[in-house]
């Protein structure tokens, strides 16, 4: 339930803005107010945000985190505002194409049996889905054809447009005709889109854990990869340095408890199961495919995953000793979720923006046409098939917008956010209060980490002086 502290609305937009008479749309907004006795000063306006995905609700994105999160970093004399994207959540036209109870291929397709039949079951999967979806909302004047980030763009401009008739628009300190915006991950990419197509109307705008606007959105996963491993070996250093209360630590190095690691990982060789036709191969298989799983959640938010990801790997090593993962496997489902297609709740939403976006570059693929990427995957990272985001994109993004600058934060996850790095809030903060880009101060080094852990160093470093920097590569 939405407190006292929360304003909601439903803006009406055109469902196609190219063209306006087919119809139109309902977003969905939900708004915290400023502080009305801030002691940051006077009221400055409003911040728009999105939480990333695509799939993610920004509706839901401020009830929970508005407070605890965005106002005590920005400042509480701003506005937090949030919407859901097209097609989903509360706005209108809403998309919900999921395939009917009587087709039990896709919600209860289990283990496959092969490494190929667990792609397969991938792209059967999408097939299905993509079909249903066609048929549900797939219509000119349904969701599915107005998902694009290009329309939630103009969708966002639509917003601040709104908002600039209001009361609060003409009092607001900054401009209230420009975006403000804080986006994380794909909401990235969806101000880029907004500052490429508007770049008379920026305001002050935040991107944490940048995609590159360079690469169609799905294929922003081929350097998704590349810090992914890092994240991982800080796994071993991390549980090195908490000591015996790390449910995993073995041995007198970061190395010692990686290598015990090790010992296990190499016994879910699913190829050579399959190959030699073990009789737990499917075991094996899923087993490998949670595990993978379980690393991507911990890559994306290590400080809150690592603990449970310790007594993950000790559960795993005792039932690869009793010659019984399958076991493993359901009781970390249950804690995780089913990593299948079927275990995703948000598939429909996700890909709703992804192939938009994409046209119809993947349509009828096979899994031929998709190896090379896959074994892309395979090579540079132990999680390459269930893929995590590094500085790569900001260092591509910043040179392509006026006077945009780009802030180096040392830690582990899937933005700073998660990092909770307190250097970089502060410039955060301080960019939102009085427009103070960050100038040659754009380095926030490493602080307090897993476990409440500081190291000493830069993580590069220490991961080096581990004997862990082949697997951070």
């Amino acid at each position: 339930m939405l407190s006292e502290f929360f304003f909601c609305a439903k803006l009406d937009v055109p469902l196609d803005y190219q063209n306006p008479s087919l119809g139109r749309a309902s977003v969905p907004l939900i708004k915290l107010p400023a502080n009305s006795n801030s002691t940051y000063g006077s009221y400055q306006g409003m911040i728009l945000i999105n939480p990333g995905g695509p799939g993610s609700s920004g509706v839901d994105e401020v009830q929970n985190n508005g407070v605890p999160f965005y106002q005590s970093v920005t400042g509480d004399n701003w506005d937090i505002v949030g919407f859901d994207p097209r097609g989903m959540y509360r706005s209108e036209p809403n998309i919900n194409c999921s395939v009917p109870a009587q087709n039990v291929t896709l919600s209860s397709r289990f283990v496959p049996e092969v490494t190929d039949d667990f792609f397969n079951s991938y792209i059967q999967a999408g097939i299905e889905l993509g079909e249903q979806c066609q048929e549900t909302v797939g219509g000119k004047k349904d969701a599915g054809p107005h998902m694009s980030t290009t329309t939630n763009a103009r969708d966002m401009l639509s917003i601040v447009d709104a908002f600039a008739k209001t009361a609060d628009g003409y009092r607001a300190a900054k401009p209230s005709n420009l975006l403000n915006y804080f986006g994380y991950s794909y909401g990235t990419f969806l101000g880029q889109v907004f500052a490429s197509l508007f770049p008379d109307r920026v305001g002050n705008m935040v991107l944490d854990g940048v995609l590159s606007l360079e690469l169609p959105l799905g294929e922003n996963l081929t350097d998704i990869t590349t810090p992914a491993d890092g994240i991982i070996a800080s796994f071993f250093v991390y549980c090195f340095e908490l000591g015996a209360e790390c449910s995993y630590y073995t041995g007198s190095s970061a190395y010692d408890i990686y290598d015990r690691f090790n010992q296990s990982f190499v016994q879910l060789d699913s190829k050579r199961a399959n190959a030699e036709g073990w009789a737990n191969a499917t075991d094996i298989e899923a087993a490998l495919l949670t595990l993978k799983t379980t690393f991507y959640y911990a890559v994306a938010a290590p400080a809150s995953v690592f603990g449970s990801l310790s007594d993950a790997l000790v559960a795993l090593e005792q039932v690869i000793a009793i010659q019984n993962v399958a076991l493993w496997t359901e009781q970390i489902v249950a804690l995780i979720g089913d990593p299948l297609p079927a275990g995703d709740p948000n598939a429909e939403l996700r890909l709703g923006a992804l192939c938009t976006d994409q046209g119809n570059k993947w349509y009828n693929k096979t899994l031929e046409d998709l190896t090379p990427a896959i074994e892309h995957f395979e090579e540079v990272s132990i999680i390459g098939e269930v893929v995590a985001k590094s500085m790569l994109g900001a260092l591509a993004a910043a040179p392509k917008y006026k006077n945009a600058q780009v802030v180096t934060v040392d830690g582990i996850g899937h933005t700073s956010r998660v990092v909770g790095n307190t250097c970089q809030q502060a410039k955060v903060n301080a960019y939102f209060q009085g427009t103070q880009l960050p100038g040659n101060d754009s380095y926030c080094a490493l602080e307090a980490g897993p476990f409440g852990i500081t190291l000493n160093g830069t993580l590069e470093g220490i991961i080096n002086k581990a004997g862990l920097s082949q697997l951070a590569q």
